[in-house]
């Protein structure tokens, strides 16, 4: 077989695999309205994208999605061999609505981002560095990884991107997974715990990134590093802010309205109606060409990450399976404040050690269970690690694709965020206990 016939059977698979994950976006959305809909049926679906997707995974990422998936498979096998039942159905719908979720969001791509000039001069000082966190934190909430590397594009465009820039777009969008419902943290978190309040997430998350971004502000102007006099920043233009606040306010109001709607469901729903009405009112007939070329392009080029989530969730189940059947108990009887900011600490630990978020939930979820924890401290928790303790995770998305696409020492920018997160879970572990005082869950 010729390169040419190559190249057409690979852009083939690349467009049947972004045509299926697109099903599941339709899917997990149309499920709302669809009682008794077997879930499944979507959940084999985004298995058959991946699969087709499968010889494009890099090789680390493989190895660790066959490492979950095999480790899932070997937990539901021993748990149904001891009776166990209904784990393979959960193997297949666990993290769907979560990966239905990411690809609906990554539309949002299109129009989320401000239409600065080219030519527009960057700022410099303090204000640039606050300008440049808070803009990335808000477009990075609800269009993930993109904002960061729109940003990190322009300002490297003519000079190399620094670390000082490095590590306050790196920190300021990472801690947005403590708050932001358009994060595959917030679906995670929902997933494991799934009683936990959206709301209050929101209202508790806030603080957490706030508490980030001052702490990342305050390091880049210290003495250290110049008082960030020569810190060089994003031109960010509020009116370009509309679309997170149009999503944000609706989702929440239509969550509010109708509670019982999967929230999952609801942030696909709006992501992808906001991005087609706009696009509509902006490019006119060219919007059905504009969303063709992005979904054959960008969701293929989502598989790793789809990929991780699935395979997660075969984790999960098989986890739970053999909690059950080794009747696996904890180290504390209940889940309180001190409980859940230890969990908290082995969680960041083990994240700046290498182990991703979405696998200690996967992990963690199902094992604190049974101890009937208050599900929106246990959802706290999960997202304080991923907004935290992924910033100095070696298995990182964000930090991987910083040192690798901007040539920046990756050992360097991990030990910098390692400091930032240590004093951020400090901040974390106050809240934590607010929230319990509070409210006196656990």
């Amino acid at each position: 077989m010729g390169p040419s016939q190559l190249n057409s059977l690979a852009a083939t698979r690349d467009s049947l695999a972004a045509w299926l994950y697109f099903a599941v976006v339709v899917l997990v959305i149309a499920a709302v309205w669809l009682p008794g809909y077997p879930a499944w049926i979507t959940g084999i679906i985004a298995w058959a994208a991946c699969l087709l997707l499968l010889p494009k995974l890099p090789r680390h990422q493989l190895k660790m999605v066959l490492a979950l998936a095999g480790l899932g498979a070997l937990g539901i096998a021993w748990s149904m061999a001891n009776g166990g039942s209904g784990l393979i159905e959960i193997a297949l719908t666990q993290n769907v609505p979560l990966a239905g979720m990411l690809i609906a969001v990554s539309f949002l791509q299109l129009i989320a981002v401000g239409r600065e000039k080219a030519n527009e001069p960057l700022e410099q000082g303090r204000s640039a560095l606050f300008k440049t966190m808070l803009g990335v934190h808000l477009f990075g909430a609800v269009i993930n990884f993109s904002a960061v590397a729109i940003f990190a594009d322009r300002l490297s465009a003519k000079t190399k991107l620094t670390m000082e820039q490095a590590m306050g777009l790196s920190q300021a969008f990472i801690v947005g997974a403590a708050w932001s419902p358009f994060y595959g943290a917030m679906a995670a978190a929902l997933t494991a715990a799934p009683g936990a309040s959206l709301t209050q997430l929101i209202v508790w998350g806030l603080p957490v990134a706030a508490a980030g971004m001052i702490v990342t502000g305050l390091t880049l102007s210290s003495a250290k590093y110049n008082r960030a006099r020569d810190f060089t920043g994003y031109p960010l233009h509020l009116e370009a802010l509309w679309v997170p606040a149009v999503l944000a306010v609706s989702v929440l109001a239509i969550h509010e309205w109708k509670p019982q709607w999967s929230v999952l469901a609801v942030i696909a729903a709006m992501s992808f109606l906001v991005t087609v009405l706009t696009l509509l009112v902006l490019s006119g007939r060219r919007t059905g060409g504009i969303l063709l070329r992005h979904g054959r392009a960008r969701l293929p080029a989502m598989n790793g990450e789809l990929t991780l989530f699935l395979a997660a969730g075969i984790l999960s189940a098989g986890m739970n399976g053999a909690i059950d059947v080794l009747d696996l108990g904890l180290p504390f009887s209940k889940f309180g404040a001190l409980e859940a900011s230890l969990v908290l600490i082995v969680m960041n630990v083990a994240a700046w050690l290498g182990l991703h978020p979405i696998i200690l939930v996967s992990v963690l979820g199902p094992w604190v269970m049974p101890l009937q924890p208050d599900q929106t401290l246990l959802a706290m928790v999960f997202l304080m690690s991923w907004g935290v303790g992924l910033t100095a995770c070696p298995m990182s998305n964000t930090m991987l694709a910083m040192a690798g696409r901007y040539g920046l020492p990756f050992g360097e920018l991990l030990k910098l965020n390692r400091v930032f997160s240590m004093k951020v879970t400090a901040v974390c572990i106050a809240i934590i206990h607010v929230y319990v005082a509070v409210t006196g869950g656990g």
